[in-house]
């Protein structure tokens, strides 16, 4: 079963709204380019959708064009309805659905054009699927990051499972940082000293073709724990599907959230290592042609830094996963000195890097830890014909 794809012009109604880009982002590494045709049967093309049962696809018939500045859509969960800030035009529609093969629910776009040129920001507990009948143009932002320690859509928060595990207790100057979030790659385990035990990372889980859209997870919280600084969050997961051509000269970003600080916690007057960073999500992109400058990014947060208890000087908050193709750094340690050697965060994961680990800190007076950085998601391409487009990790094309 196919859906039915024509290239005449949409017969439905447009809609824009007027606003500022917000494309942000460097330049990326050349290195991380896709650049040439696939092997793939053209007979074949690019075939259902893939995570969404046939009987959405069965009644799929949108028309609508949808042009897009700045917007927000909530996916949500459980029983409540994804939601869009802006009015949608008539031959569009959002709703919900199981997923194929198990998985959190989706949230499922369907237009029959699409156009982003400013910021569209997902957020909730569901994956986020588009699908257009005919072609997406996309030279803003479809931003599906975790946000510090709020998960992208999709995504998982900081804590033990799949995410990175916070370290021991050992004392106000020995406390061990947390571990970063893993999913595509694993992530860093935090930093110990002493008798102290480090966090232990997020492993690898899922499968590289994305059988299950899902997002990344979070990683392990601050020792002793301290309100209101929580790990980072898992990036979030996004699928575009597109009958035609995407054309991506911005970015689709589902990266994890930064890992906080450790700080003298004015409840306790303790001293705590650093947060583990969340792991970057998922992005699945399925379309006749995928073309552009652009970039598909999934990439790791740092881990925080420590807290120095004798200065009573908290650490640095790990960097989120970066809009260009390079490393989150981790937050920088509080000082030098009893209860402060070396304790910086370590990066998140980034292309085809690993987070790197933190080396166990030494010395008279050891030191408190910093937190593990995360590791990148994953990202899967399904297109004939894919031209210049750069990702960070490496995607899986045509699985």
């Amino acid at each position: 079963m196919r859906i039915l794809w024509w290239p005449a012009v949409l017969a439905g109604c447009s809609f824009e709204l007027r606003g500022t880009l917000d494309g942000g982002g460097a330049d990326a590494d050349p290195d991380a380019l896709i650049d040439g045709s696939v092997t793939i049967d053209a007979a074949d093309g690019i075939g259902d959708v893939a995570h969404v049962p046939a009987a959405i696809e069965d009644v799929f018939d949108a028309t609508g064009h949808l042009a897009i500045v700045n917007a927000t859509i909530t996916t949500r969960s459980g029983t409540i309805a994804p939601t869009i800030d802006v009015t949608l035009p008539p031959g569009t529609s959002l709703t919900y659905s199981v997923q194929d093969g198990g998985g959190r629910e989706l949230a499922i776009l369907m237009v029959g054009s699409l156009q982003v040129s400013g910021t569209l920001r997902v957020r909730g507990a569901r994956p986020l699927v588009i699908i257009a009948k005919s072609d997406m143009v996309i030279s803003g932002v479809i931003d599906g990051n975790a946000d510090g320690g709020v998960e992208g859509p999709g995504g998982f928060s900081g804590g033990p499972g799949a995410g990175g595990v916070g370290g021991s207790d050992a004392g106000s100057y020995d406390d061990a940082g947390g571990g970063g979030g893993g999913f595509g790659g694993a992530g860093a385990p935090g930093q110990r000293s002493g008798p102290a035990v480090s966090g232990t990372q997020g492993p690898v889980y899922g499968t590289p073709d994305l059988l299950r859209l899902e997002g990344g997870s979070g990683g392990g919280g601050l020792v002793p724990a301290c309100t209101g600084h929580p790990p980072g969050a898992g990036g979030g997961a996004i699928q575009l599907y597109a009958r035609g051509t995407i054309t991506l000269g911005g970015a689709v970003m589902v990266n994890g959230g930064g890992g906080s600080g450790g700080l003298v916690c004015p409840a306790n007057g303790l001293g705590t290592s650093g947060a583990g960073g969340g792991s970057g999500g998922a992005i699945y992109v399925q379309a006749g042609m995928l073309t552009g400058a652009g970039r598909l990014l999934a990439q790791g947060g740092g881990g925080g830094g420590a807290s120095n208890f004798n200065a009573g000087a908290s650490g640095g908050d790990g960097q989120p996963g970066q809009p260009a193709i390079q490393a989150a750094a981790g937050g920088i340690g509080a000082g030098t000195g009893v209860g402060g050697e070396n304790n910086t965060g370590g990066a998140g994961g980034y292309r085809n890097a690993g987070a790197p680990a933190l080396s166990t800190l030494s010395g008279a007076n050891y030191g408190n830890g910093g937190g593990g950085g995360g590791g990148v998601g994953r990202i899967v391409i399904r297109a004939p014909s894919i031209v210049g487009i750069q990702t960070s990790p490496q995607a899986v094309e045509n699985p």
